[in-house]
């Protein structure tokens, strides 16, 4: 796959940070103009929330339904395979790019939009929920446009692991699910939409944010 411009491409991840807290305008400038730090995340996660995607899609295969875990009513289909969405939008002139982990059809004929994440639920306290509230409105919005219209619910899907080993012989560990509705709000993705360009538009790196230790601090270092 071909490198993205970041002058003119943005993730729904990344637009999410825009609505974080510690959100550093600085930071986002020098990301897109000049490039970020080499970032270690996990490989492990980006695993398990395959293999959760997996395990729904074979339980609808196999069963006609969803697995019992997962706590979404009323789906008729699953879409198959990667759906992948990326497509140029109005508000700030950005390709907004995209990848839920599900999209189920509804009994109604409207789309329920998920993503997994393995993490502990603390419900709408977890510090990565404004991220993960316009990521799921991007897959939304973007949705629609490719013909899943309407979407009527988005929804986080926390896969937490157990405390405890279900049997200490065998190292197996169970997960406890936990079911997160988000609200609808496409308003906000166009907002800050609008907002990206206009921090990537200035000609030098705005202020940062108040003692922020971001990758502007890591990028400043180096230059």
């Amino acid at each position: 796959m071909a490198r993205q411009n970041k002058l003119k491409s943005i993730s729904a991840k990344d637009l999410g940070h825009l609505f974080m807290p510690d959100f550093c305008p600085r930071c986002f400038w020098l990301e897109r103009h000049r490039g970020k730090p080499p970032g270690i995340f996990p490989g492990i996660f980006s695993t398990l929330d395959s293999l959760t995607r997996r395990h729904v899609h074979w339980s609808f295969a196999e069963k006609g339904e969803t697995p019992r875990w997962l706590p979404v009513s009323d789906v008729v289909e699953v879409e198959e395979g990667d759906t992948f969405f990326k497509l140029p939008v109005n508000p700030g002139g950005w390709v907004l790019v995209g990848k839920p982990d599900d999209v189920f059809k509804l009994k109604d004929g409207s789309y329920h939009i998920v993503d997994y994440k393995t993490a502990r639920f603390t419900g709408r306290q977890d510090e990565l929920f404004p991220m993960y509230e316009v990521q799921l409105n991007s897959y939304a919005y973007l949705a629609e446009q490719y013909g899943y219209k309407p979407v009527s619910k988005l929804s986080l899907i926390y896969c937490q692991p157990n405390q405890d080993l279900d049997e200490d012989a065998e190292f197996r560990l169970s997960f406890t699910t936990h079911h997160l509705n988000v609200d609808l709000n496409p308003d906000l993705v166009f907002q800050l939409l609008i907002r990206a360009r206009e921090i990537v538009d200035q000609p030098e790196p705005p202020q940062p944010s108040h003692k922020c230790r971001g990758i502007c601090e890591w990028i400043e270092r180096r230059i």
